[in-house]
């Protein structure tokens, strides 16, 4: 199979700091790209993006494989989306019920 160059200028970003979550990777490499090869349908994909907690570690692994980033880099980009989508979600910002 060949790699799609993408996944060399997302390994970079991540690298030099310049993505921060894991929302960002697409915003350089299709997501229709990367559910293709990981063999998952895009609609599916999407929604995983859009929900991380429901994502399959495998997957995780599978993906920093393709990125060429260690599997704890992707998995620290992946928490912090979480913790962004969770204040977001529960309308707290952050902040713990009193």
């Amino acid at each position: 199979m060949v790699r799609d160059r993408r996944y060399i200028t997302v390994k970079n970003l991540i690298s030099g700091g310049f993505i921060n979550s894991f929302q960002e990777i697409f915003e350089t490499l299709p997501k229709s790209t990367v559910a293709r090869d990981l063999g998952m349908n895009n609609l599916r994909f999407s929604r995983l993006i859009n929900n991380v907690d429901q994502f399959v570690i495998r997957d995780v692994f599978r993906l920093a494989a393709f990125l060429e980033i260690e599997e704890m880099t992707l998995m620290n980009l992946i928490y912090k989306q979480y913790r962004t989508d969770k204040k977001t979600k529960d309308g707290s910002g952050g902040r713990k019920p009193t």
